[in-house]
């Protein structure tokens, strides 16, 4: 028989011939398998070293992270405490109109709250007010600072000598004289309740004591659409209402 040929499963030699052959196939199998499984489980092993290696690396980096965690929060809370200034900001210039005066000083104070430590000295406060002025106001400080050197001029006294030229030296009286005369005429509820509430601020009154000279400053119509709702408990609540009335006279 050639043994390039199957054995025949009818000839019972061939038969036994081919249970031999696949007996010697099914061993070398096994013996692969075995091989296999072995080589396997080395692997496994020596995973699970290297699993092991790696957690004991991860361990002392942790700890030398912690030993070093009071130098880093340290740190940290010095960045923090120090935040980066922005110096570049600038109010709006001011031309010496004294109506603008107060507004003009309390955006300078923001900025030297926001950036205390550059206007930490009174040169750089006065510095950053001069900068900002113009037109006359411009031409006081030229005069003022001529007889006055900024190196040995405090900002208060700067500031106390801009005040009396350039504030409303009766600012409170002059706003409720004006709160008082306001008048909404033919102008929108919501245009004439932004001039209110300035001067009110300005005039020092309460909420509680507003809610009456607001109701005569609305011009007949809204009073009269106001008459047929119901009467409002406070100056809020006027003033909601005074808008509500404005929208639906509006739309007629």
């Amino acid at each position: 028989i050639s043994h390039n040929q199957n054995p025949d499963p009818a000839d019972p030699e061939g038969l036994r011939l081919a249970i031999s052959q696949q007996g010697m196939l099914l061993s070398r199998q096994a013996d692969a398998l075995t091989q296999l499984s072995a080589t396997q489980q080395e692997l496994f092993r020596r995973l699970d070293n290297l699993t092991q290696t790696l957690a004991g690396v991860a361990s002392q980096t942790v700890s030398s992270a912690t030993a070093a965690s009071p130098v880093s929060g340290d740190l940290a809370t010095v960045m923090s405490a120090a935040p980066e200034e922005n110096i570049r900001s600038q109010p709006e210039p001011f031309h010496g109109d004294v109506e603008t005066c107060g507004g003009f000083l309390l955006q300078c104070r923001l900025i030297f709250q926001q950036s205390p430590r550059y206007y930490q000295s009174d040169q750089r406060k006065i510095s950053l007010v001069v900068n900002s002025l113009r037109s006359k106001a411009l031409q006081w400080a030229q005069a003022f600072l001529a007889a006055n050197p900024v190196s040995h001029l405090p900002f208060e006294r700067f500031i106390g000598e801009f005040r009396l030229v350039f504030d409303q030296p009766r600012k409170q009286e002059e706003a409720t004289r004006r709160l008082l005369s306001l008048k909404q005429r033919n102008r929108p509820v919501s245009d004439h309740i932004i001039d209110f509430r300035i001067l009110a601020v300005e005039a020092g009154w309460p909420d509680v004591a507003l809610k009456g000279v607001f109701y005569q400053s609305l011009n007949e119509r809204i009073k009269d659409h106001l008459c047929t709702q119901p009467e409002a408990d406070n100056f809020e609540e006027l003033v909601t209402a005074a808008l509500r009335s404005d929208i639906r006279l509006r739309e007629r």
